[in-house]
């Protein structure tokens, strides 16, 4: 900053800001089209600067990370990421390695996107999963095993992780919680971006207020499979990704959800029997899905992230890849949301526009599960010695 920037949001603008209770925030561009952050908070009588970690600007194109040098800064080259720094160079490796990440849902997908996310070297990562593993889980769950059944997903997600990062540090922080519980939904607003690896209408509507109202880019995908019961045999199947922002079509527009799904996940209707089998068959859904086709669900999320943070700017516009498995053909789907779509209205609203139906974990409850942990690491050591 000059002095001239200093002394403008310093003595001229911050004093009336602060008068209101909220701080100031400055922002600059250099020469090199470099942004900064900070904010202007009182501390006593005098007015402090708090820099900004980082500053994202979220684009139709392309998705941009400007890291304060002086708080985070650039990893070291390390010759375990020498094919990936090769790959798509320093600069972008450095913004990559400097992500903060969030994955919710840590099913059949969700653990191969975090496999992915533990091997280029991103340092910070966020995940969410109320769920345990079920021996149904195991010919899908890429950490899975028999040994593992009981266990939270997020704590083997984070388990693997940390064995398999090639950061040099990595922090992951796992809660045991839906996301449209508070504290999950909290956490994943300090994320720069949001992996949606769920198959529910309700954490679906939550990444959609996420991803339009605060801005924070969110890659969703899902996979779809028909089977001829009569034959005995796949009749077809497709999965697809897409990234969700406030210049791409919402999770709602595009089908992944409906509000009514949302009401009935809330009220309990989607998982009462006598419910779903009075549906259509085409509303009744279905959980059939291998490890294959996750696994291209997945690589296909991964990969969407990473053209939207690498795009040039001649690179044409890609918002929703879906890849059809009976024909083998990808297609590519650039549609916008409906013009009575509710969410255009969310747009950037911040907290203004949060889920109604967000739930407060009580204090005794989160105590209760970290309780659990400190007791069962114990028991570790206690029977390794």
């Amino acid at each position: 900053m000059s002095n001239a920037d200093i002394e403008a949001e310093r003595d001229v603008l911050a004093y009336p800001a602060g008068a209101t209770g909220l701080p100031l925030v400055g922002l600059t561009i250099g020469t090199d089209g470099y942004w900064s952050a900070r904010f202007w908070q009182r501390d006593g009588r005098q007015m402090r600067r708090h820099w900004c970690e980082k500053v994202r600007v979220v684009g139709s194109q392309v998705y941009k990370i400007y890291p304060n040098d002086n708080i985070t800064p650039p990893p070291p080259r390390k010759e375990v990421l020498k094919r990936t720094f090769d790959t798509w160079g320093r600069e972008s490796q450095n913004t990559i390695a400097r992500l903060k990440v969030g994955i919710v849902g840590l099913g059949s997908v969700g653990c191969i996107v975090a496999e992915a996310i533990a091997r280029i070297g991103i340092s910070q990562v966020t995940l969410i999963d109320p769920d345990r593993v079920e021996e149904h889980n195991l010919d899908r769950l890429l950490y899975g095993t028999a040994r593992d059944i009981g266990k939270l997903k997020v704590d083997l997600a984070a388990e693997a992780m940390r064995r398999h990062a090639t950061a040099g540090r990595i922090k992951i922080t796992a809660f045991p919680l839906s996301i449209h519980d508070e504290t999950a939904y909290k956490a994943a607003l300090d994320c720069d971006i949001l992996f949606s690896c769920v198959d529910r209408p309700v954490p679906r509507d939550v990444l959609n207020y996420i991803a339009q109202a605060h801005l924070i880019p969110v890659i969703d995908g899902g996979v779809a499979v028909e089977t001829d019961r009569r034959q005995d045999r796949l009749s077809s199947a497709h999965w697809r990704a897409h990234i969700v922002t406030l210049y791409h079509q919402c999770l709602r527009c595009n089908g992944q959800y409906n509000s009514s799904m949302v009401v009935m996940e809330l009220d309990g209707s989607l998982d009462d029997p006598s419910y779903i089998s009075n549906l259509p068959p085409e509303e009744r859904g279905g959980n059939q899905n291998v490890f294959p086709f996750s696994l291209g669900v997945a690589g296909m999320e991964v990969n969407l992230m990473l053209r939207y943070l690498l795009a040039a700017d001649w690179w044409p516009l890609v918002r929703q890849q879906d890849y059809q498995f009976v024909t083998a053909e990808t297609r590519i789907i650039n549609s916008e949301c409906h013009p009575s779509c509710s969410f255009r209205q969310r747009h950037a609203q911040g907290d203004a526009e949060n889920p109604p139906y967000l739930i407060r974990t009580p204090p005794e409850s989160w105590w209760r599960t970290v309780r659990q942990r400190i007791v069962r690491f114990f028991d570790k050591v206690s029977w390794k010695s």
